[in-house]
């Protein structure tokens, strides 16, 4: 008897397609991140340069760094998520050059969200390259300390802002905006903050958007403590530094990271833990996911990604909704090797 030929089913064509779409939606995502991981390698770099230079007292050459700044912009403009990802990945060893980047992209993504020019844009990315620089004058040990500094060593960590400022001036390289930023992103919209101690009006945008971008980051990196969640951070610049940097602009970032910002690591309905890995603006509570922890608690491998937003609300109901935000250290969860892993896949 002839044999029937196997003709696939409406069931068995719709999984081979969702398995496929499933397949591009990694390879480009692995493909955009090693994009991303390059960037970032460049500008790790760039960076270390520059401190060693002002450490040498040799003549300071910006024209890398605004390279670095233009190459995040374009990559903000293909897929912000990307370089939003990487922000999550440190090297302590690195960790002046890894924390300036992140503000770097960090207060681009912001500027973006505002609908900011493209040359306000390009100067809030190198201010924020560039904003810590006079630390390079500080010694280690004050700079890497995670106990309380003494009233001198503060008043020498002050400093900072005003140095960078005077070093970046004297190179007669840069925008008064860029400059701005670097004298002033400690300054506080209440009034508390230095060199000068300008409020209100008397500060400008970029250089609180900046500090916004700084102090969320110092948060989040664990620069010799213990890492806030993205949510803890944006809690506690919400409810306890919203008079320094201004409330309106404080609302503005949370919203311009959404609700659940990449990088941050949530728990399904289903019980598995996922990691953030990319925003949808028209459906917040839908982002973008890679898993991490299956249902029976096994890490995942390979980590697949999975978009929420496919998803109706009473299949979100039953399985694929967000729990809740989670810790990875409660977990045991190494993001930044995670993130490591995934470049490197």
């Amino acid at each position: 008897m002839a044999k029937t030929a196997f003709r696939p089913d409406d069931t068995t064509t719709d999984i081979r397609n969702a398995l496929q779409q499933e397949r591009r939606i990694k390879s480009d995502f692995t493909s955009n991140i090693r994009d991303g991981a390059r960037l970032y390698g460049r500008a790790r770099a760039c960076l270390q340069w520059l401190f060693e230079d002002v450490q040498a007292k040799r003549p300071l050459d910006l024209d890398i760094a605004k390279e670095v700044v233009q190459a995040i912009f374009d990559s903000l403009a293909k897929n912000p998520n990307v370089l939003l990802w990487i922000t999550n990945l440190q090297f302590p060893q690195e960790a002046n050059a890894c924390h300036n980047f992140n503000v770097a992209v960090l207060s681009m993504v912001f500027g973006r969200h505002r609908g900011m020019s493209r040359s306000d844009v390009m100067a809030l990315g190198l201010g924020g390259m560039l904003h810590d620089l006079g630390k390079a004058h500080l010694p280690s040990s004050v700079l890497e300390r995670p106990s309380r500094l003494t009233p001198d060593e503060m008043q020498l960590v002050r400093r900072h802002a005003e140095q960078g400022y005077d070093m970046l001036n004297d190179a007669g390289q840069l925008t008064k905006p860029v400059l701005d930023i670097v004298r002033y992103h400690h300054e506080r919209a209440d009034g508390s903050g230095y060199p000068a101690g300008l409020f209100g009006g008397g500060l400008p945008d970029p250089p609180r958007m900046v500090a916004i971008a700084d102090a969320y980051d110092s948060m989040t990196g664990g620069y010799y403590r213990r890492p806030m969640t993205p949510t803890d951070a944006l809690r506690v610049l919400k409810n306890q530094a919203g008079e320094e940097y201004g409330m309106e602009l404080v609302e503005e970032f949370i919203r311009c990271l959404g609700t659940y910002p990449v990088g941050s690591l949530v728990e399904l309905n289903s019980g598995s833990v996922v990691m953030v890995v990319g925003s949808n603006p028209s459906a917040r509570l839908k982002p973008l996911i890679m898993f991490v922890r299956n249902e029976e608690g096994r890490l995942e491998r390979p980590r697949m990604l999975n978009d929420l937003s496919k998803y109706s609300d009473e299949e979100l109901a039953e399985r694929w909704g967000i729990q809740r935000l989670v810790d990875p250290l409660d977990y045991d969860i190494d993001m930044w090797q995670v993130i490591l892993e995934e470049i490197q896949f």
